[in-house]
């Protein structure tokens, strides 16, 4: 990745990518959740059937543009989506905060 992103957070992107669920899921906290498409998945049993119905859906890859630290924890990453959905390419806020090394919580919108 060419932007310089704390080690959870590139694996993130890395797995999605590379479509490896496991590799994904052990991004997240045990009581993590994720926000998106107006829906949230608390727990990474959730956040793995998220993932998973989105990978049958359709294929991307995403780009981090540019990321900016929050406050605490957080991170704000801007990415661009590229893949075989309506709208492609798109970019994509990530607003991922973090707890002891992994994701806590994940929020994306557009």
């Amino acid at each position: 990745m060419a932007v310089d992103l704390p080690d959870v957070i590139d694996r993130y992107f890395r797995a999605g990518d590379e479509r490896d669920l496991d590799a994904f899921v052990a991004c997240f906290a045990d009581n993590a959740s994720v926000a998106d498409e107006n829906r949230v998945y608390d727990g990474r049993a959730a956040i793995r059937a998220w993932r998973q119905k989105t990978m049958e859906a359709t294929s991307y890859t995403a780009e981090p543009l540019r990321v900016t630290p929050q406050a605490g924890d957080s991170y704000l990453v801007l990415s661009r989506v590229s893949g075989d959905f309506p709208g492609s390419p798109i970019e994509l806020r990530y607003r991922f905060t973090l707890r002891d090394d992994l994701i806590g919580a994940l929020d994306i919108r557009p």
